[in-house]
């Protein structure tokens, strides 16, 4: 007969202890020495806290299990982290400091929310530390701390679109709560918008009839829209004139006091020499020097807003001439680098937004773009560059490769989902010529070259 065997008390002890050490004690002692804050799950409509938590994954967990769109979390200071939908302040620092960001490609980047306050909100980080919003284009991610966010009621003053005798209008917010607004009429406006509606975009290629419709993404246009006059490249030609620049100044009431007046021929004289067009140049100057009237113009010769960063605009280069200046601006800073896809700075050529041209990296303003689109639509009243100069704009399916002119070497390439504005030289069998956007030697770039009768090949296959 087979004895049992006794089970030692001791035994019996020793697991229990390590079942309490196991499932009590370190998870405790783990979400002790996890504690990240004070956060409160709170419902915005009636400021009732619904729930309380040390850690911001359990706030947003219980968060997510609420039906109400009012709902958010706050942290023991009262500031928002999350909303299930709302909208950005970007309008939070003096007009001297920038807002920098990391787009949803890893990229850097900045803006100015005293150019436009309101961005788009699209959700926080897991952590509660990074905000992701979308504005001028550009989606990104910023530190929680740079921003403030509000859910969406009318009492808001947001940046909207509207049409208005055939033109398309921005009406930029420059405050939330002031009510301080800046309109532009930025291009012709599309066909499937109507007057006497507003719209709501944060990109300009899709609208939405309201703020709820834009969270929801239920868009009037199918297919987006590009406006011409901020998607021209500067390879492209101009063929307007000095009586058009100066009729454009007289309306303005400014023919004595700018710089500008009586000017065109010198920045035909650029755009001869250097085959980069001479009214997005002056378009540009108009919109950075304040029509020709601004200090740095008037003082430094300095048309184009160079080095006069937010930080310290005094820092601003001083030139000799305009000559000097528009002859600098062509060369250094448009072939040699913001028209060279060697270049950091380089997103395309065209003005653009934040999330494609020069815009990209060439002013904090988030519209720079627009404001210099808008100057060129008006000079072009008549459309005549648009007419001569076609182009085409898509956002790429697939990545882009750009041949030399031998259809073999590549020169650059356009990665998928990129914007991508290209003026059509000529429709040729499964390729399109096109205006290359730096000059092209020996079937290579050499941004140190002529660019006359410089051109490159796509693929019709592939822009697309």
């Amino acid at each position: 007969m087979k004895r049992k065997r006794k089970v030692k008390k001791t035994s019996f002890k020793l697991i229990i202890i390590l079942l309490i050490l196991v499932f009590v004690v370190i998870p405790f002692t783990i979400l002790k020495m996890t504690e990240d804050g004070q956060y409160y799950v709170e419902d915005l409509s009636t400021s009732e806290v619904q729930a309380s938590y040390k850690h911001y994954i359990f706030a947003s967990l219980k968060m997510d299990a609420t039906d109400s769109k009012y709902t958010c979390i706050k942290n023991e200071d009262g500031k928002v982290l999350r909303l299930k939908s709302g909208i950005v302040n970007l309008k939070t620092k003096d007009v001297t400091q920038n807002t920098e960001y990391t787009t949803d490609t890893k990229k850097t980047g900045y803006v100015n929310g005293n150019y436009g306050a309101d961005a788009q909100y699209l959700g926080t980080s897991f952590n509660g530390k990074k905000v992701h919003f979308k504005i001028s284009g550009v989606q990104a991610w910023t530190d929680i701390n740079n921003v403030e966010l509000y859910l969406y009621n009318d009492s808001y003053i947001l940046s909207t679109y509207y049409v208005y005798n055939h033109s398309l209008i921005h009406t930029i917010s420059t405050d939330l709560f002031q009510g301080n607004v800046n309109s532009i009429a930025i291009g012709p406006a599309p066909k499937f918008m109507k007057e006497d509606t507003i719209y709501y975009s944060y990109d300009g290629h899709y609208f939405y009839t309201n703020y709820e419709n834009l969270v929801n993404d239920n868009k009037v246009n199918k297919d987006p829209y590009y406006n011409y006059y901020q998607y021209i490249p500067h390879r492209t030609t101009s063929y307007l004139n000095n009586s058009i620049y100066n009729a454009y100044l007289d309306q303005y009431g400014v023919s004595d006091e700018s710089i500008l007046y009586n000017q065109a021929d010198l920045f035909f004289k650029i755009q001869n020499k250097y085959s980069i067009n001479a009214t997005m140049m002056y378009a540009l100057a108009l919109n950075e020097s304040g029509l020709g009237l601004s200090q740095y113009a008037l003082e430094y010769h300095n048309l184009f807003g160079h080095a006069a960063i937010d930080e310290n605009p005094d820092n601003a280069n001083q030139y000799s001439s305009l000559a000097e200046c528009v002859k600098q601006h062509a060369y250094n800073f448009l072939q040699q680098g913001y028209l060279n896809p060697n270049d950091s700075r380089y997103h395309g050529s065209w003005f653009g937004d934040k999330a494609s041209g020069i815009n990209v990296n060439y002013a904090s303003d988030p519209y720079w773009g627009e404001k210099a689109a808008s100057f060129y639509y008006h000079l072009d009243e008549g459309g005549i560059d648009q007419e001569k100069n076609p182009i085409k704009t898509i956002q790429l399916s697939k990545d882009l490769n750009v041949y030399a002119p031998n259809k073999k070497d590549v020169l650059y390439t356009y990665k998928k989902g990129d914007i991508v504005s290209v003026h059509i030289l000529k429709n040729e069998i499964g390729y399109y010529k096109i205006s290359s956007e730096a000059p092209v030697k020996d079937n290579n770039l050499n941004v140190n070259s002529k660019y006359k009768n410089s051109y490159v090949y796509i693929k019709k296959s592939d822009f697309k």
